[in-house]
């Protein structure tokens, strides 16, 4: 019997994944909690998890030498959260992961990921569709900050984010998009008046 259905149909999206291999991948997600502001994961640290969000909405972070935050992404319900490149390269997180809201995850340990690949062929489409995702975020994220100007960024944010735009608090998004709050208050103020 399926313990997370709508986890479950969420995944289906991405695979034909059959009941028996999610039952059995079930077994290995851990349910928890994060109160708001709470971190999932901070730099320094060693994570081997990855955090399907259920409920809530979490942000990636870097800072800098000086202290300054810089908002790498942000996840809300149905997506996945983790330090994922240091997973693989097998090193410390250089990003944290911070709950902006209460946020409620499945944790799964990326070792049984792995062996979740060698179990079954839905496994690697779904690994590859969330890997892709990622890729094509990253990608935009990179050609965004080299040719954009930091309005035409905050209008592509508000595509990728209108979802949520109003869950976030405007001082992450200045930060997400490489600019101070009041850069974004001007933004803001000049788009209401075109």
């Amino acid at each position: 019997m399926v313990k997370y259905p709508h986890t479950y149909n969420k995944f289906k999206e991405l695979s034909d994944i059959p009941e028996s291999e999610w039952t059995h991948l079930e077994q290995f997600f851990t349910p928890m909690t994060f109160k708001k502001n709470e971190h999932l994961l901070r730099a320094g640290d060693t994570s081997e998890n990855m955090y399907f969000i259920v409920k809530g909405l979490t942000r990636s972070y870097y800072i800098d030498q000086d202290g300054k935050e810089f908002n790498k992404i942000f996840l809300a319900e149905n997506e996945v959260a983790s330090a994922y490149v240091e997973i693989l390269m097998q090193i410390p997180a250089r990003l944290n992961i911070q709950a902006l809201e209460k946020t409620e995850v499945l944790a799964i340990n990326f070792k049984h990921v792995q062996d979740m690949y060698e179990r079954h062929q839905c496994w690697n489409e779904v690994g590859r569709k969330i890997a892709e995702k990622f890729f094509i975020i990253k990608e935009q994220r990179e050609y965004e900050f080299l040719l954009l100007e930091a309005k035409e960024r905050y209008q592509n944010f508000l595509k990728d984010y209108g979802y949520i735009v109003e869950r976030i608090p405007q001082y992450h998004i200045a930060a997400y998009l490489g600019i101070t709050p009041v850069s974004l208050s001007r933004i803001i103020n000049s788009s209401k008046e075109d």
